[in-house]
């Protein structure tokens, strides 16, 4: 038996160029979808990468802000610390007029003073800045130094409040009985934490001789 085709020969080509097309689009697509993929994956990351930078900056802005608080809180606590040195440094001064009034009360008869010095503290040296330094003081426990940065500009004057904590006592005994009792006198007084004989000997004075003595008194 013989099949016949009684299709058209224009409509078959027709249907084979339509497959034809079907084929390409679909290869098109196929490749379009291919390359598109790794684009829109690397537009994904980028913006990823754009949103982290942000967030970055956001956290050194941050960072920045905790750091200036950080310098602050810690400059306070040095000016409160320099401020406490200072109140303890009054706390310690001493009415001097009083003072020397009260030594001089607990003198015995037998006893003469020749010399009441109040040393100055130790080691109340300031730091020394870059550039040239000038401190001085006159024995009243107080130094100011004025310092000059690199360029030479004076900076402001660093003043370090440091009162003297003891008192040197030197003079003449006519016996150690007189020097004891003094000793007695200054410590009964409760203005001194201690009071110590640092050297006694005898020593001519005059005609005779005497116990000259040097007390140290703290408080």
């Amino acid at each position: 038996m013989t099949g016949v085709n009684l299709i058209p020969s224009r409509l078959l080509i027709q249907h084979a160029a339509k497959r034809r097309i079907r084929h390409w689009v679909a290869a098109c697509l196929l490749l379009s979808g291919i390359t598109l993929v790794p684009m829109a994956v690397e537009g994904q990351q980028q913006a990823r990468i754009h949103r982290l930078k942000l967030k970055v900056i956001d956290i050194e802005g941050r960072l920045s802000a905790v750091r200036g608080q950080v310098g602050a809180t810690a400059q306070a606590v040095l000016d409160a610390d320099a401020e406490l040195a200072r109140a303890q440094a009054l706390m310690t001064k001493r009415s001097w007029s009083g003072l020397l009034w009260l030594v001089s009360s607990c003198v015995p008869d037998a006893v003469w003073l020749t010399s009441i010095t109040a040393p100055g503290p130790q080691g109340s040296q300031g730091r020394r800045a870059v550039g040239a330094s000038r401190t001085s003081g006159r024995g009243r426990g107080k130094t100011v130094t004025l310092t000059k940065d690199a360029a030479g500009v004076a900076g402001p004057q660093r003043i370090v409040l440091a009162a003297p904590t003891e008192l040197h006592v030197q003079g003449f005994a006519l016996d150690h009985e007189s020097l004891y009792d003094l000793m007695s006198q200054l410590k009964e007084s409760d203005a001194f934490s201690s009071v110590m004989l640092v050297r006694a000997g005898m020593e001519p004075v005059f005609q005779g001789s005497a116990v000259r003595f040097v007390l140290t008194c703290k408080w």
